[in-house]
């Protein structure tokens, strides 16, 4: 383990202060007139006099004071101009995305998949920035998972759908190498047993589940074990060199593994043996409380 690098300067701006800077029109323009601010592609600052026209702003002086406010907090001024902090920029994108403020709710729509408990047919619905996927005929939940409002602008169930496996796949990905997909501190992973879950931890497979949670930022979510762990570093090889399709196709018609096979072999302290099955190669993958990988047995 690497020796511990030293912080020359940390400074954090109270919660409260930082977004009661964002209770005025007037700044919410210039954050995002800074951020639409482009050459070609790419970012370019705003000069003082050119930030206030497209804010439209005649005085200079009400400006000026409404500027300097958000200056140091998301907001940094260069040579050339004015631009964006990283705040700034999370802020900005936001916005945009509609992140905030969108409350789009979509009907009922077919999904080209079929269920596996009964093989019904599945359908997709769109409320409070939540995508969910289940069987129109036994109601078994197939996927469950937030999606940006974005999304869902371009009208196309498929193109949805998509996204919204995509966009699950790369939290996954992450938090299975231990990185918060929020804020890119430590990720750390509790591996519940089917009699240990609690009635809130809503999954579309029976057995186990993962809960993985952050202590910093306090992000939580949970996942069914076999689709988080085909990304594990130690599994990731087998199953891009077998079966690559599982970490493509849509997740909720993705099949590492049957369910029932998943085994408890150990309580104290906990084993869990999940057999997963790529490209006609098997691997048996057990892992401990924490999702370490503790043994494999490739066949």
């Amino acid at each position: 383990m690497s020796d511990a690098f030293e912080v020359s300067e940390k400074r954090s701006v109270p919660p409260a202060e930082a977004f009661a800077l964002l209770g005025n029109e007037l700044r919410v323009s210039i954050l995002l007139e800074l951020g639409d601010a482009k050459e070609g592609s790419q970012p370019r600052p705003l000069p003082f006099e050119e930030l206030r026209r497209r804010c439209d702003v005649t005085d200079s002086g009400r400006f000026n004071y409404h500027l300097q406010e958000l200056l140091d907090v998301f907001v940094t001024e260069k040579a050339e101009g004015y631009g964006l902090l990283y705040p700034g920029v999370i802020l900005y994108q936001a916005i945009k995305a509609d992140s905030f403020t969108d409350r789009t709710t979509v009907d009922p729509f077919p999904v080209d998949s079929a269920c596996v408990a009964c093989d019904g047919e599945l359908e997709a619905t769109y409320r409070n920035s939540m995508l969910v996927v289940r069987c129109r005929d036994c109601g078994d939940l197939a996927f469950k998972y937030h999606l940006p409002p974005g999304a869902i602008r371009s009208n196309d169930p498929d193109a949805v759908l998509w996204a919204a496996s995509v966009y699950a796949r790369r939290d996954l990905m992450t938090v299975a190498s231990d990185v918060c997909p929020t804020c890119a501190s430590e990720m750390y992973h509790d591996v519940v047993p089917e009699e240990e879950k609690s009635s809130d931890l809503e999954h579309a497979m029976p057995g186990p589940a993962v809960v993985h949670h952050c202590s910093y930022c306090k992000n939580f979510f949970s996942t069914d074990l076999p689709e988080v762990l085909v990304y594990h570093p130690d599994v990731l090889p087998f199953v891009a060199a077998n079966a690559p399709d599982l970490l493509t196709d849509l997740l909720w018609t993705a099949d590492a593994c049957d369910p029932d096979d998943i085994a408890v072999t150990e309580r104290d302290p906990l084993r869990v043996t999940v057999p997963l099955e790529a490209g006609g190669e098997g691997l048996d993958v057990t892992v401990d409380r924490s999702l370490d990988v503790v043994e494999t047995d490739r066949h």
